[in-house]
């Protein structure tokens, strides 16, 4: 009898060392560690004191089962910030097999974690009707460096208001899912809302992350799927989308799927005045713009902004005027009032600034890991809110690509100077920051150029010409012009005046296309010059960059022959084709991202005048396919042919698409030319170019 107390006695104590005593009578514990099987069935909002552990780390520990039945309540976690003291909530060891079903996961997280953090999982995962609430670093993170490939399921799952941190393009914390190594996640029905920090909101296999090295691993979304209000980008990585439209009815543990950030409406004076700007979009100024709020420019989206001399104010509130990780024209505006940045840049887009003013804003432009173009710009009087270690007017910052040319920079005060360079990056190369043509300095404090990393480039030829104008003169308005549309842009100034019979020789900015033409680029225009056979000039075609911004892809410009013409490519670069010339020879030139980009020549094709048949040679050959799918780098056009007019459709989720597909999608491809794709998007067909797409299979 005395043997069998014992034993009891032992068994009680045991079963109280291995699993903690339950908090709050909630039903779970608060924080200790657990290493037996256990259910645990929430009756009431657990909050938690620490880290609670289930499982262990000893790669010969036996498989245990974890599983949390939440009932609709909340678990909450630490509230310190991601940079600070955070904690995870709940950390999974690699011998647990874990199952979290109907429960909210609030706060919580740390650098190198998660409110959720699988540990080198060796066991599959599930989720289930799972909300993840103001979460800090990343809300999920599933780690396999050292276990062997492990998929994970979810299902019905919202992430909202998490955050994270942004280091650059390819490092840094993923807001609410993160896979390390060969973890692959299979996703039914999830909606990503209101999040405006990380790198992503997802991340798939980073190259570097809590200080870890990826592997390899997919995620893979099925069912619905919600982007709503999301900053920078919605995902990176091995991302397969089989999804189906946006999600309806409740998502994770009860919440609305309904959308919160909606497309931001277009105010009267031709701008939304805040929030998120989707997919393509154009706007055209017609008065001067009080914004309200922040604008933001997802990764997925592609924005011109025409000023036509107006002013941008964001004096209505204290912080960023835009916010931009997409691709990003701003021309011939005047930007003024930030409380903060009057632009924030992410990630590693194209963007050019050209023809504007900056001007009593209380912070300087952030241009961060961009590729950014700066031309013919005034910042002005730009004084910091607060004496702050950084830069007054322009910050070039982690590994920006940053050239200005024939810009000003004046009365500008406070910090380390009116223009930063930044410093040594280790998540990626080094900023650069390139000064070309006529750059004035004048009346600036305490410096004009802070630069002791010494990533300055600096061919200026002298200050900027006094008396030349930034704002480029505003279009007038024809009587019949409907005022509820978008004005269109004024036309080409071609010049009259013929050129020098030496045509490209010594002339600044010029590029000769071999003895055929010449090509000039001034004050805001691009012309084209055919030389005649005594070699001298005359004008073929001409186009502006605001002509080429407000376009999407195409011919912007021709000669009355269409022997010249001027295009603009998908990945927003120039392209100048010129011929037949007397041996049928059609030549090309592509200048990267803007009229005064680096030129480079592109081969010579034989045809028909470019400006007459710029699609014929695409549509000689038409070969079908049978295994082969394309995977998009960019957002891509959709057409109804090569080089065709775009697409219109209306998509599976009921949403009007003017033409265009996203970026990252795998798609199968039925057909193809030399440079076209005919591929199928959930029903519709249409063809892409190939120049933005990885083909996978046989494509050829």
């Amino acid at each position: 009898m005395r043997n069998l107390v014992l034993i009891c006695v032992l068994v009680t104590l045991f079963a109280v060392a291995a699993a903690p005593a339950s908090a709050q009578g909630c039903g779970l514990p608060t924080s200790g560690a657990v290493s037996v099987s256990t259910t645990y069935t929430l009756t009431a909002d657990c909050t938690m004191t620490d880290t609670l552990y289930f499982g262990t780390q000893d790669s010969s520990a036996s498989k245990i089962t974890i599983t949390i039945n939440g009932g609709g309540h909340a678990i909450t976690g630490s509230t310190d910030a991601c940079r600070d003291n955070g904690r995870n909530t709940i950390t999974v060891n690699n011998n647990v097999a874990f199952s979290l079903n109907n429960v909210t996961i609030k706060n919580g997280g740390r650098r190198g974690g998660a409110a959720v953090d699988m540990r080198n999982s060796a066991h599959s995962a599930t989720f289930s009707n799972v909300t993840f609430l103001e979460t800090k670093c990343t809300a999920l993170r599933f780690d396999n460096e050292t276990t062997p490939a492990i998929t994970h399921s979810l299902s019905n799952v919202l992430f909202q208001g998490v955050s994270g941190l942004y280091f650059s393009p390819a490092h840094g914390i993923p807001t609410a899912i993160h896979t390390i190594g060969p973890a692959s996640l299979n996703i039914n029905n999830i909606a990503l809302r209101g999040i405006f920090t990380g790198n992503a909101a997802i991340g798939s296999n980073d190259t570097y992350s809590g200080y870890a090295n990826a592997s390899i691993g997919t995620i893979t979304f099925t069912g619905c799927l919600t982007v709503d209000g999301v900053f920078p980008r919605v995902w990176y990585g091995d991302i397969v989308d089989n999804s189906a439209g946006p999600c309806s009815g409740t998502v994770g543990n009860g919440g609305s799927s309904a959308m919160q950030y909606p497309q931001a409406p277009v105010s009267a004076c031709g701008l939304p005045l805040g929030g998120f700007i989707y997919g393509r979009q154009v706007y055209n100024l017609k008065s001067d713009c009080a914004t309200t709020a922040k604008l933001w420019i997802p990764y997925e989206s592609d924005v011109v902004i025409n000023g036509n001399g107006y002013t941008i104010d964001g004096s209505g509130f204290a912080h960023d005027i835009f916010g931009v990780a997409g691709r990003f024209r701003l021309s011939n505006a005047v930007v003024t009032g930030a409380g903060r940045y009057p632009i924030l840049t992410y990630l590693n887009r194209n963007m050019r600034v050209s023809n504007s003013i900056f001007r009593d804003n209380a912070g300087p432009l952030v241009l961060q890991d961009s590729i950014v173009t700066l031309e013919d710009i005034l910042i002005e009087n730009h004084i910091l809110g607060q004496s702050r270690q950084i830069p007054s007017a322009l910050w070039v910052n982690v590994s920006a690509r940053v050239t200005i040319r024939d810009s000003v920079f004046r009365g500008n005060m406070l910090g380390n100077g009116a223009l930063y360079t930044g410093r040594a990056h280790s998540y990626g190369p080094d900023a650069v920051l390139m000064l070309e043509g006529g750059i004035t300095f004048e009346n600036n404090s305490p410096r004009d150029i802070s630069d002791a990393a010494g990533f300055l480039i600096d061919s200026r030829t002298g200050p900027r010409p006094p008396g030349l104008p930034f704002l480029l003169p505003r279009p007038s308005p024809t009587a019949d012009e409907d005022e509820d549309e978008d004005e269109s842009e004024s036309e080409s100034t071609a010049y009259t005046a013929s050129p020098p019979a030496e045509l490209c020789d010594g002339k600044p900015a010029s590029v000769s296309l071999g003895a055929v033409a010449c090509v000039f680029r001034h004050a805001g225009e691009l012309a084209v010059y055919g030389l005649d056979d005594q070699s001298r000039g005359f004008f073929m075609a001409a186009a502006t960059q605001a002509q080429i911004d407000a376009l999407g892809a195409g011919m912007v410009a021709a000669s009355t022959d269409g022997r010249a013409a001027i295009f603009v490519s998908e990945n927003r670069d120039v392209i100048v084709s010129v011929g037949p010339d007397h041996e049928g020879k059609v030549l090309h030139i592509r200048l990267e991202s803007s009229i005064h980009g680096s030129a480079i020549n592109l081969p010579t094709t034989y045809g028909v005048p470019p400006g007459l048949g710029f699609a014929a040679a695409d549509q000689a050959r038409t070969n079908a396919l049978t295994d082969c799918m394309v995977r998009t780098n960019y957002i891509v056009n959709f057409r109804d042919a090569p080089d065709g007019s775009l697409l219109p459709f209306v998509d599976v989720w009921g949403i009007y698409n003017d033409g265009m597909l996203p970026y990252d999608v795998t798609l199968a491809a039925l057909a193809r030319t030399d440079a076209w794709f005919k591929v199928d998007y959930h029903g519709t067909q249409g063809w892409i170019s190939e120049d933005y797409v990885e083909p996978q299979g046989n494509c050829d």
